[in-house]
């Protein structure tokens, strides 16, 4: 029989170096696996630390985050594209009392300098409170954001948030009105649009208005100076484009700068154009010239009347401010608005006349929209 080849025998080194082999692969995979869990842990611990400081967190319930996920509004644009409302980013400065690692006191007198619409105990006392968050100003300008961020303390927050600008202040302020500083409308233009501006939909297209700046300019410019000159305490104006309607220009003064609407008096945010209710008085008087010669109660305006000194009608004594005690003319009626002689051709066309009349005026205009 012959003897086994040598290379056929299995050698005792050769089987523990496979053995020791196995041993090692087995240990490094318990390794990578081991290795695999705890990044798993870290990672899963992470995600929930971020879970809870969303929900309980120092932001928690805070308007900050709102109003960082809250989309622009459009811009505001007038019948020639020039901006009159935009949206920009401004600062926001926010206090963490629990955050605040120096002397609270000393911050105390330091934050009443930068910000004096609060003393410095009114800041002391919420940096030693419990709450999580103040608010300590809104719309901060860069001068003071620059001031508190000197001052390096972790507790004072700085945050970006949309802000709207008004480019042209007080021009057509009423027409455009105002947002709070949650960013919502409030007046005029913004508020009767605000879904359309606050739709990221239309982010990329502005709304135009019928508004012309250089009309309204001009139409500001007049009205505030006949206000001085007749020392007015307010004063409005409309221009209208008759043909189509379209409203060109319309003011109300008091002026009022939508930046800061909030520290307006109630005076100048009352819009005198769309709100103010006023007698009409002696407006009224062309219309019944108008219906007199419409008539044919009145054939020229040199036509004549009796104008007395009084006119006594139902009781009641109707006077004039510049008396003619004389016969006028429907003319000298107009120019001086004579109360007296304005009566008379009321009298002349009669209540039943009046409203006749009024009926075929309204049959006119429905004919000729038609």
């Amino acid at each position: 029989m012959n003897a086994p080849t040598p290379a056929l025998v299995a050698r005792p080194e050769r089987l523990r170096l496979v053995g020791q082999k196995r041993k090692v692969l087995a240990l490094m995979h318990q390794r990578l696996m081991f290795g695999l869990l705890v990044y798993g842990f870290v990672i899963s611990v992470i995600v929930i630390r971020l879970v809870y400081l969303a929900a309980f967190g120092d932001h928690a319930g805070r308007k900050v985050g709102a109003i960082s996920l809250t989309p622009e509004r459009g811009d505001i644009v007038d019948r020639d594209g020039q901006a009159l409302a935009r949206t920009i980013d401004a600062w926001t400065i926010g206090l963490q009392p629990s955050k605040v690692i120096g002397d609270k006191l000393d911050l105390a007198r330091k934050l009443a300098e930068l910000m004096p619409e609060k003393d410095a105990a009114q800041y002391h006392a919420m940096l030693v409170s419990k709450r999580s968050f103040y608010y300590l100003r809104r719309r901060a300008s860069p001068k003071v954001v620059a001031a508190i961020n000197a001052l390096g303390e972790p507790g004072l927050a700085l945050e970006r948030e949309p802000d709207r600008l008004y480019p042209q202040t007080s021009l057509a302020a009423h027409v455009l009105g105002w947002t709070d500083v949650d960013g919502n409308g409030t007046a005029g233009i913004e508020r009767a649009f605000n879904d359309r501006l606050a739709d990221p939909a239309q982010r990329g297209t502005p709304l135009q208005l019928s508004i012309s700046s250089r009309i309204q300019q001009a139409l500001e410019h007049e009205l505030l100076a006949a206000k001085q000159e007749f020392s007015a305490i307010g004063a409005a104006g409309i221009i209208m484009d008759i043909h189509t309607g379209e409203l060109l220009a319309m003011t109300s003064l008091p002026q009022l700068n939508p930046n800061v609407a909030g520290q307006g008096a109630d005076e100048a945010r009352f819009n005198r154009a769309t709100l103010g209710v006023y007698e009409l008085g002696s407006t009224f008087k062309p219309f019944t010239v108008a219906m007199a010669m419409d008539l044919g109660h009145i054939k020229s305006m040199g036509q004549m009347y009796n104008c007395p000194q009084q006119l006594h009608v139902a009781g009641r004594t109707i006077n004039d401010t510049h008396p003619y005690g004389r016969a006028c003319s429907v003319a000298e009626i107009m120019k001086e608005s004579s109360n007296i002689g304005t009566a008379q051709i009321a009298q002349q066309i009669g209540p039943r006349t009046k409203r006749l009349s009024s009926r075929r005026w309204a049959s006119c205009r429905r004919s000729k929209s038609s």
